[in-house]
């Protein structure tokens, strides 16, 4: 079955350093990303290649556990990640990535994609489930970049 896949980009009026060093430590997702519910982080602090994040996400009343692995870090510009426990043996796969791009001193484009293939019985929610998908990523990008210009003004 074909992923749903959600890209969404925003600019932010911070510097692309500042904005990084948020982003690439997934602890901090707790404070942007909706439904997230419990977050830990082995090695714990900034992401790097093979760090695995265990996580607990609230989708659609429903409670999904999944183990995250990260790859492909690029300091101080982006890095992937995919599912690879739990959420993966069940109803669904994900993998994405978030890049920091500086487009000047104090600002920068932070993109996030998000790709989730459904499987099995979930497959006949594909409809609902692309809706809420597309409506929460860029609820959080929105949500992310108020947080950072807000700290990065009154630092």
């Amino acid at each position: 079955m074909k992923p749903i896949a959600v890209r969404s980009s925003a600019v932010v009026q911070a510097p692309a350093g500042f904005v990084w060093d948020f982003l690439r430590v997934y602890a901090n997702d707790l404070e942007w990303r909706s439904g997230l519910e419990k977050m830990a982080q082995t090695p714990p602090g900034p992401v790097c290649d093979g760090a695995r994040v265990e996580e607990t996400l609230r989708v659609l009343g429903r409670a999904v556990e999944s183990v995250v692995e990260v790859a492909d870090v690029r300091e101080g510009r982006s890095f992937t990640w995919r599912v690879v426990g739990d959420a993966a043996e069940g109803g669904a796969t994900a993998e994405g990535s978030r890049t920091v791009t500086a487009t000047g001193e104090a600002s920068c484009r932070v993109e996030i994609v998000k790709r989730v293939t459904l499987t099995g019985s979930d497959r006949l929610l594909r409809p609902v489930v692309a809706a809420v998908i597309t409506r929460t990523e860029r609820g959080d990008l929105r949500r992310v970049k108020r947080l950072l210009e807000q700290t990065w003004r009154n630092g």
